[in-house]
């Protein structure tokens, strides 16, 4: 016999009990929570679906100097792999995520990959890209200025080719070429990865 008394009580178990029973209900049929991982309070979902394709999330990094963090990148892909050689020639669909943490204008962001690719790749490689790089680093210029909690997305769709977007928002037509977006990528987890912590992170390397 229920004491009237316990009432409060009763109904605490009775939630407890239905939420135990609504888990294990989505459960049996196949439906879970949303998975998502997490670092410097960035939270990525552990999939995303790009076009037609779902991609797993192979790692997450942390673009830092100093004490100033300017933002965590994720990046998502087919088949996850720890080898940033067959990452780069990968040729499928792929999504570079940054979550900006810090304010500053984008044209920094721009400034960066231009240096790296004039160090970095070969005088053939550069003058294949030229006018398709310099059409991206106008995109990414006009993002403008980025802000905390902004989320900019370089996404690479097989027979499209490099698409920018913020906050959901596409910034330019798609820049073709699975060869621009490996150069981008390179910037992240290539031999001369700009933060070898970050390229770490990326690659799914421990903590």
């Amino acid at each position: 016999m229920i004491n009237p008394t316990d009432g409060p009580r009763v109904g605490a178990w009775r939630r407890a009990a239905l939420g135990f029973c609504l888990a294990a209900a989505l459960s049996a049929t196949g439906v879970t929570a949303a998975q998502a991982a997490t670092l410097e309070g960035q939270q990525f979902d552990d999939t995303v679906v790009l076009g037609q394709h779902k991609l797993q999330l192979n790692g997450l990094g942390l673009r830092g100097v100093a004490w100033l963090k300017a933002f965590v990148a994720g990046l998502y892909v087919t088949t996850p792999s720890r080898d940033a050689a067959a990452l780069l020639a990968e040729t499928g669909p792929r999504r570079l995520r940054l979550k900006i943490m810090l304010q500053a204008p984008s044209n920094e962001l721009t400034k960066s990959l231009l240096r790296r690719v004039k160090r970095h790749e070969t005088p053939e490689v550069q003058a294949r890209l030229a006018d398709r790089l310099a059409l991206f680093a106008q995109q990414l210029d006009g993002l403008g200025q980025l802000m905390p909690g902004d989320v900019v997305d370089m996404d690479y769709l097989p027979g499209k080719g490099l698409v920018l977007s913020r906050n959901g928002k596409a910034a330019g037509k798609p820049v073709v070429g699975d060869d621009l977006y490996r150069a981008v990528l390179q910037i992240f987890v290539g031999e001369h990865a700009i933060d070898p912590r970050m390229k770490q992170g990326l690659l799914g390397a421990p903590a």
